[in-house]
């Protein structure tokens, strides 16, 4: 088995164009190691696709022992059958959570889009994206309806802290027109309009985190979606729906 950084494979300086198939010497096919590549992100589908042509699986940094697991289960072809079935259908948990509800993916990342889309729409949910904190903040002016926000922290123009901000501002307008006063510590006043905005980012740390809050955000998911994160981020504001899974 072969781990490969992907900065040392797709770089200005090195072009590795490793391809290794299966070797058929003298009747006997040897079967060659499995190739693994390291990638915080991509930058085009172009990389993407030329990892998986030359016979990579990827896995996304920062590596969790989960995720490494499964690549190398998968790869060796050991595990429960069944519970991949499972996670290819997605799991009943996260459906009920998450089926039917309209959730805006902001990244400025093309390749990021699509994979924090195709994660959410597994376990049934409506996914539109934007590309930007600005496209975002069109698409959430007042009234709107999405259910929840998964926010990239770090884009051009505007970030994910300047734009959550502008959201929060938006609606705290809102409110205020509708409460007549706005009351953020818990009083008896209800708050019309308060979307769930969770930040995606590789970037875990105590004082991210705690911009991410200072900012308006509740909370984060961590790049990549693991199906465990994903449904600890949720379940605290959506309610299962126990038939949603049928």
């Amino acid at each position: 088995m072969i781990l490969v950084e992907k900065d040392s494979w797709i770089s200005e300086d090195v072009d590795l164009n490793l391809h290794f198939p299966d070797i058929n010497q003298n009747g006997h096919m040897y079967k060659l190691p499995k190739m693994i590549l390291l990638a915080t992100n991509f930058t085009n589908t172009a990389e993407h696709e030329k990892a998986k042509a030359v016979g990579f699986s990827v896995i996304m940094k920062p590596l969790r022992a989960s995720m490494l697991a499964a690549c190398l289960q998968q790869l060796i072809g050991i595990g429960n059958k069944s519970r991949g079935k499972d996670m290819c259908n997605g799991s009943p948990s996260l459906r009920g959570l998450l089926c039917g509800m309209k959730i805006l993916v902001v990244d400025d990342n093309r390749v990021n889009r699509r994979v924090a889309a195709g994660a959410l729409k597994k376990f049934g949910a409506e996914v539109e994206c934007a590309e930007s904190g600005k496209a975002a903040l069109a698409l959430l002016q007042l009234p709107h309806n999405f259910d929840a926000c998964f926010m990239d922290i770090q884009m051009p123009e505007m970030d994910g802290f300047e734009a959550t901000r502008r959201i929060r501002e938006l609606e705290s307008i809102a409110n205020e027109q509708q409460n007549g006063v706005l009351n953020w510590d818990g009083g008896t006043k209800r708050h019309m309009w308060h979307m769930p905005i969770l930040a995606m980012t590789a970037d875990v740390i105590h004082a991210t985190l705690e911009k991410c809050l200072k900012c308006g955000m509740d909370g984060y998911v961590s790049k990549p979606f693991e199906e465990e994160n994903l449904y600890e981020a949720v379940s605290k504001f959506f309610e299962s729906k126990p038939n949603s899974d049928k």
